[in-house]
């Protein structure tokens, strides 16, 4: 009997789940083969994260442990969002194609809504704006760092769900994709707003605002623009692939089925994700309005964001080449790859910032492009999660698939974060 296996057939059921088309098989991997690669990259990652967070040099060990921790978050903020996402629009409105496009939109807005609350509520009560009280500020600030960076990829992760689910049902051009694009502007600033007001309500609801209201304040407004910006950014570059190729990629960065990418298209957009990230220090150029600090700051993440992102769908249609981009070897050498990738950005910035013709604010943007960074490592090990995920629920299947890849998306995040 034949040991082959197509694995690109495992990942039919969640994208089914998702609503997306599945591409065909492109490659027949033997079992021998798979085992062997998931092991060596295993090892690879284990080994090249020890080396890194242990680097002789106290910046590049400090840039690296930054790093880590916020792809941690990235990675288990987006598999929450997602996975919950899915589940909540089958249980309330069964299968995305039965239930149709509209109504799979209102059950993503629903569970966006209910993602923004809960962020609210959870930094209202470790701020100890409302209820007890901790007795030190620094205990404080940094559960108010934690929750409010997982809670804010988790938003913003949900709100992307949704909105490249509205994107890839509008006409594909450019004044399509500009306008969700503004739609999307204008609807989370709207929600924001109303926050606003609220947390406005409750500061000043005795008369006199103190510091755990106002820590409540600052920390909300970090994770919105964090949110709004890996939504922004994740169109911003669905937008210029529809631009410069005339197709979308997939959730997942892959081609659509039918749909090779060329080497002109990898070297395109890996140019336009270095333009992205050159418009960080331009932007601190060119936009110096005193009363615009956070537009300003939410437009430096975004087209950093956009940046990674270019970065991470060009090296997926690379592997793509040379693997079948969905199963799980090829997404384990990507997820190795931006790992990778991310070390050696690192080690690059420390460099330049300890030469001597770059002062404090090269440092200052140098420092900028971590979350960057976070976000190319932390989505690379969310692909690799997703396809291990995918291969089980297509061979073991004791419940509906979008309720089993959440369940198992629960355990994999009650592992990680407390470790974290």
């Amino acid at each position: 009997m034949s040991r082959r296996v197509v694995p690109a057939i495992a990942a039919a059921p969640l994208a089914a789940a998702l609503g997306e088309a599945v591409p065909p098989p492109t490659f027949s991997a033997d079992a021998d083969f798979c085992v062997a690669v998931m092991l060596l990259g295993s090892v690879a990652f284990d080994m090249m994260l020890f080396y890194w967070l242990n680097y002789s040099d106290d910046s590049i060990r400090a840039a690296a442990w930054s790093v880590l921790s916020t792809s941690i978050c990235t990675f288990t903020g987006v598999l929450i969002g997602m996975s919950w996402n899915q589940s909540f629009v089958y249980f309330i409105l069964g299968p995305p194609e039965v239930a149709g496009p509209v109504k799979t939109i209102l059950g993503n807005l629903l569970a966006s809504i209910g993602w923004y609350i809960l962020l609210q509520v959870v930094l209202m009560v470790v701020s100890g704006a409302v209820g007890l009280r901790p007795n030190s500020i620094v205990t404080i600030v940094l559960n108010l760092k934690c929750f409010g960076m997982l809670l804010g990829i988790t938003t913003g992760a949900s709100s992307l769900t949704m909105w490249g689910l509205i994107q890839t049902l509008a006409p594909h051009n450019l004044a399509a994709t500009v306008g969700v694009l503004v739609s999307c502007v204008c609807t989370t600033g709207f929600m924001y707003r109303t926050g606003a007001w609220v947390r406005h309500f409750v500061a000043h609801g005795d008369g006199v605002v103190d510091e755990y209201e106002r820590l409540w304040d600052y920390f909300v407004q970090e994770t919105e623009d964090a949110a709004l910006a890996l939504s922004l950014s994740y169109l911003l570059v669905q937008s210029t692939c529809q631009t410069l190729m005339g197709w979308m990629p997939l959730k997942t960065g892959q081609a659509p089925p039918g749909v090779t990418p060329t080497r002109g298209d990898v070297l395109g957009l890996l140019v336009c994700g270095l333009g992205y990230v050159l418009l960080i220090p331009v932007l601190d150029l060119c936009v110096s309005h005193p009363k615009w600090p956070r537009p300003k700051s939410c437009a430096k993440m975004v087209v950093g964001k956009a940046g990674a992102f270019c970065l991470l769908f060009s090296m997926t249609w690379a592997v793509a080449d040379i693997l079948d981009s969905t199963a799980p070897p090829a997404q384990t050498v990507l997820a190795l790859g931006t790992t990778f990738l991310g070390m050696v950005i690192i080690l690059v910035l420390e460099y330049l910032k300890d030469l001597e013709c770059t002062g404090r604010k090269f440092d200052q943007e140098a420092k900028a492009l971590i979350g960057p960074v976070a976000v190319l490592i932390g989505f690379g090990w969310k692909q690799a999660f997703v396809g291990s995920l995918t291969t089980i629920t297509a061979k073991v299947r004791v419940m509906p698939i979008p309720f089993q890849t959440t369940c198992m998306a629960a355990v994999m995040v009650a592992v990680v974060v407390p470790a974290w």
